[in-house]
C-alpha cells in the first residue's frame, strides 16, 4: 500500500493538508514539489497551482546542485535536519529549519519535509551580543521556551513558556540554579553541554524528552565585552507533533506492507478450505474443524482489509505501554 491522495485522502486531510506545520512532498530526483499543504501555501504566498509547478531550488537560496546533494543524504537516512534560507513569492528571505525523511508516494520513494520558520529566532541570536535590554525584549517576544543563565547554571532570565515547562512562573525561577528544577542527572548533562559551548564558542543542539513530550533544544553562547562566553541562551521548541507525524507515516507504510504480504496466501488458504468443504460429507467429523478454519481465515482477511484502509495513527493500552490500534486507525468498520 502506498500513501497517495487517491487511496488515503483522510490521511492527507488529518496529517498533511490541514496540519498547522508547513509541509512539502518533494521528488528527490527532479526536485519537483509534488504536494504542499495549506500552511505551506500561506507561508510561501503562492497558489497551489503555482507552487506545484515549481522546483525546490526556486524557493531555496541553495543552488539546484547543492540541494540535490543534500536530498541524497536524506534519501539514505544520513541526515534529516537542515537549516536553509527560503524565498517567498514577494522575494522576502526567511530562515527555516527543515526536518525531512523518505516515504513511499505512489510507486516511488519521495521526501517529506516539515518546515519551521525560525527567522525570529535567527534575528534574536544576532542581537544577543548587543545589550541586556535587547535580550530581555527578545526573550519575552518569542513563542519558543527561552532561558538565559550564566555558565554556572544560575538563571538570569526566561520567558513565561519556559517557566511553564516546570510549572513555575519566571519570578519563581530567576536567580536560582537550574539544578533545582532539572535534578542531578539532567543538570550534569547540561553542565557538560555548557562547557562545550564555552570552549568552542559555538551553538550546541540536542533533543530531549520530558513528561511524554519531545523538545528540540539549542544552546547559544552569549559574549561579554571581552568577547568571552559568560552566559548561555537556550531556545527549546516542542516537536512532539513532528514525532507523532513520523510515527503515523511509519505505521501506515508498515500496515501496507503487511497487508500486501498477507493477502495472497490468505486467498490461497481460503480457496483450499472451500474446496475441501465441498468434497466432504455432511456427517464428516472434520467438517467442524474446516468451518472453524474458514471462520478464522475470514477474520484474518478482515484484518488485512482494515490494514489496507488505515486513515490515522491511534494507539491503545497494552500490557507494557501502548500498541497500534488497527480498529481505531482504519476507515473500515
Amino acid at each position: 500500500m502506498s500513501l497517495t491522495p487517491a487511496n488515503h485522502q483522510s490521511v492527507y486531510e488529518s496529517l498533511f493538508k490541514h496540519s498547522h506545520s508547513i509541509m512539502l512532498i518533494i521528488d528527490p530526483e527532479t526536485g519537483d514539489i509534488l504536494d504542499a499543504n495549506l500552511a505551506a501555501l500561506k507561508f510561501y504566498r503562492y497558489s497551489e497551482k503555482e507552487l506545484l509547478a515549481m522546483k525546490t531550488h526556486e524557493i531555496n537560496t541553495l543552488s539546484e546542485k547543492e540541494l540535490k546533494k543534500e536530498m541524497k543524504k536524506t534519501r539514505s537516512n544520513k541526515r534529516n535536519y537542515y537549516n536553509f534560507r527560503h524565498r517567498l513569492k514577494n522575494g522576502e528571505i526567511r530562515d527555516v529549519e527543515v526536518y525531512s525523511g523518505p516515504i513511499a508516494f505512489g510507486d516511488k520513494q519521495v521526501l517529506y519535509s516539515i518546515v519551521h520558520d525560525i527567522s525570529e529566532k535567527k534575528m534574536a541570536q544576532e542581537t544577543l551580543k548587543k545589550s541586556e535590554s535587547t535580550i530581555r525584549a527578545m526573550i519575552n517576544a518569542t513563542k519558543s521556551m527561552v532561558y538565559l543563565f550564566d555558565i554556572k547554571g544560575v538563571i538570569k532570565n526566561l520567558n513565561t513558556p519556559g517557566a511553564l515547562l516546570f510549572d513555575k512562573s519566571p519570578d519563581e525561577m530567576i536567580g536560582k540554579s537550574f539544578k533545582k528544577f532539572l535534578g542531578e542527572n539532567d543538570f550534569s548533562r547540561l553542565s557538560v553541554l555548557v562547557r562545550d559551548v564555552v570552549e568552542n564558542q559555538e551553538p550546541v543542539s540536542y533533543q530531549k524528552e520530558r513528561k511524554g513530550r519531545y523538545y528540540d533544544v539549542h544552546l547559544y553562547p552569549v559574549f561579554n565585552e571581552f568577547d568571552q562566553v559568560d552566559r548561555i541562551c537556550v531556545f527549546a521548541n516542542d516537536i512532539t507533533d513532528l514525532k507523532q507525524t513520523e510515527k503515523a507515516f511509519a505505521a501506515i507504510e508498515t500496515a501496507g506492507a503487511i497487508c500486501h504480504e498477507m493477502n495472497q496466501p490468505l486467498q490461497v488458504i481460503l480457496g483450499s478450505l472451500e474446496i475441501m468443504k465441498m468434497t466432504m460429507e455432511k456427517n464428516d467429523p472434520n467438517l467442524t474443524l474446516i468451518n472453524t478454519l474458514l471462520s478464522q481465515t475470514e477474520k484474518l482477511g478482515q484484518i488485512t482489509k482494515k490494514l489496507a484502509h488505515i486513515t490515522r495513527y491511534e494507539t491503545k493500552e497494552y500490557v507494557k505501554g501502548t500498541i497500534f490500534d488497527i480498529d481505531k486507525s482504519s476507515g473500515v468498520r
